[in-house]
């Protein structure tokens, strides 16, 4: 980060504590500023509050909820262009043929995230794919280099 640019903000919605602390941390030593939520609604009204420049989800929240936050965010008018990165511990493939995964509970069609990394992610790629998100945010919104 150069000191005339603002850290971009990540929001990471995970209940698993040492996940949470592990991404936390790794953002943090990137010059990210992670604000971190464990359930869906708590993820929902931070990502209102914060509107946050990425999103990590933890797609195995208990009780479908990072399927249903997911489904929330791309449905919000006000959070729909916010990339989001999937973590889980299943494989893309087995993932999407989940229920809900690819619609809302209106039918209304998702498409997929920008990303989606099993857990537990490795720091070189999660922060790879994480910069590359930031910088087309950046660059999609008109934000100087």
């Amino acid at each position: 980060m150069t000191p005339d640019r603002p850290a971009k903000t990540i929001l990471v919605v995970e209940d698993e504590p040492d996940t949470s602390i592990f991404l936390s941390n790794l953002l943090t030593a990137n010059g990210f500023c992670p604000v971190c939520a464990a359930t869906l609604a708590e993820g929902l009204k931070k990502a209102a509050d914060a509107c946050p420049d990425l999103i990590i989800i933890n797609a195995m929240l208990p009780g479908e909820a990072g399927i249903r936050l997911y489904q929330s965010i791309r449905t919000n008018d006000r959070l729909c262009h916010i990339p989001v990165v999937m973590l889980s511990t299943l494989d893309s493939r087995t993932f999407y043929r989940c229920p809900g995964a690819k619609r809302s509970p209106t039918g209304r069609h998702i498409p997929e995230p920008e990303a989606y990394l099993q857990k537990p992610p490795e720091a070189d790629e999660l922060l790879t794919v994480v910069n590359r998100l930031c910088a087309a945010c950046s660059t999609n919104l008109g934000d100087p280099e």
